[in-house]
């Protein structure tokens, strides 16, 4: 297994288990739509992608008022019952701090909401570069996120190893030039995702850096 000099983390699904928040909140705008006994479609397919672009994805005839719906409804769950970080990813975090390795976050979360849903955990520290959706014109699938993290950093594609759990994670790496990591632990649908690697759990990522134990 070779190391690498960057980590960049996806958030949702990766580092925090926000299925349950994604899901409920998205239906609750649809239903707003759509009406309560409306037959929703399957929603995976929202999980891992702007907002906006679900929502244009779902055809509704206002996708960008749709989405600050949304984002407010989602901020509303996250209050009621915040996600939780995966069962060891906090001490992985740790033992990755220090080491000579930067990490990084690229999200499809806007700025607004990475600021309130994330920063507030006090986990921002550990990360040195943040990429959200407001950042770039175009995001995950597209590699722009992970090529804006390049150039923010200046970081070769073969020094960076990005994680995430679903198909439009890998394919913004992949995309970019950069090695990509499919964590199963969070991941809804990981049949038939290509992916550099594929992670069962947490710890396994200290094995991409140099002087951290497994």
């Amino acid at each position: 297994m070779r190391t690498y000099s960057h980590l960049v983390f996806d958030i949702d699904g990766t580092l925090i288990d926000t299925v349950k928040i994604h899901m409920i909140s998205l239906e609750r705008v649809l239903r707003e739509y759509w009406g309560e006994d409306a037959k929703l479609p399957d929603l995976r397919f929202s999980f891992g992608i702007p907002g906006g672009a679900a929502m244009e994805a779902l055809k509704l005839p206002d996708p960008a008022e749709a989405h600050k719906r949304w984002e407010k409804e989602y901020l509303s769950c996250a209050k009621e019952s915040p996600g939780q970080l995966f069962p060891g990813m906090e001490e992985t975090l740790e033992k990755l701090s220090g080491r000579e390795v930067h990490l990084g976050l690229i999200t499809s979360k806007t700025r607004s909401e990475y600021e309130a849903d994330f920063r507030d955990r006090e986990l921002g520290g550990y990360f040195d570069c943040v990429v959200t959706s407001s950042d770039t014109r175009k995001g995950k699938p597209f590699p722009d996120p992970m090529l804006e993290y390049l150039k923010r950093t200046g970081a070769e594609p073969g020094e960076v190893l990005y994680l995430g759990d679903s198909v439009h994670d890998m394919a913004c790496a992949r995309d970019a030039g950069v090695d990509h990591g499919l964590v199963l632990w969070g991941s809804l649908m990981p049949d038939g995702i290509e992916a550099t690697y594929r992670l069962e759990k947490p710890e396994e990522i200290l094995g991409f850096v140099k002087g951290t134990d497994v």
